[in-house]
């Protein structure tokens, strides 16, 4: 096994950070339980206001996949079917259901398993001289089904198919135009607007900022009407001390 997943809790913020020495941070076996591990802690923690995620370096976000790996622990048929579904799927679930805002801060490679990371956080910076792709089909072998439907509500039919059975590779500014990017930074920018981007999150109330998350991913995940149930669930933020105290200091401040 190689490569950790390093967290750190500053604040009102964490950092996990994926870190596969000299592999351009790919993804082993042990790395995708380790960041669900992480991810399932972290979103416990009630007074957590963002999770950011990030490779270690500035030369890849994550490449993909651990080849080096794959003759010993993805070479017959029940061994692919537990890889992808007790582990990568259940790592990008916790992911998408955390209840923490999550940012992806994408520098260098972010290839297959790592595109997929980034793809099931809510906001996803990059640098510009950030590459994407998933070109797996070269290998030999396609992305696991479950797993491009993040991609496919970014991007949609006609780029997946690019990405997928071109095999094509975008640079950050073509990324952004596809839709897989929230920004992207300049280059000497790139930790600047990261704070930016944590800052803002951190501005909204932790219950506030949580609910818009939950409400974006019911809305991505599911094209039903919105139930009245659901919309009496969400008014809840009415009898919470965050709502009062945050129109108290707006109020004071418009009468000041």
């Amino acid at each position: 096994m190689t490569g950790a997943v390093l967290t750190a809790v500053t604040g009102h913020r964490a950092t996990v950070t994926l870190e596969n020495a000299g592999k351009l941070n790919a993804m082993s076996l042990a790395m995708w339980a380790e960041l669900e591990a992480s991810v399932t802690r972290l979103g416990r923690d009630e007074a957590l206001r963002c999770i950011v995620i990030r490779g270690q370096g500035d030369a890849a976000f994550s490449a993909g996949a651990d080849i080096s790996e794959f003759a010993e622990l993805r070479s017959t048929f029940d061994q692919v079917v537990a890889f992808h579904e007790n582990h990568v799927l259940k790592c990008l679930k916790a992911l998408a259901e955390c209840p923490v805002p999550t940012v992806a801060a994408i520098q260098g490679a972010c290839f297959g398993g790592g595109l997929e990371i980034a793809a099931v956080c809510d906001i996803r910076l990059a640098h510009e001289a950030a590459r994407f792709g998933a070109p797996v089909g070269r290998l030999g072998f396609p992305l696991a089904i479950a797993e491009t439907q993040a991609l496919f509500r970014l991007v949609g039919p006609a780029t997946l198919a690019e990405m997928l059975i071109q095999g094509a590779v975008y640079d950050a500014p073509r990324a952004y135009e596809k839709g897989l990017l929230t920004r992207v930074a300049p280059a000497g920018e790139f930790e600047a607007a990261l704070e930016a981007v944590v800052d803002g999150i951190a501005r909204s109330g932790i219950g506030a900022a949580r609910s818009h998350k939950q409400q974006i991913r019911r809305l991505m995940t599911d094209p039903s009407p919105v139930t009245r149930e659901e919309r009496l669930r969400h008014y809840a933020f009415a009898e919470t001390d965050e709502y009062r105290e945050g129109v108290r200091r707006f109020l004071a401040r418009t009468e000041a």
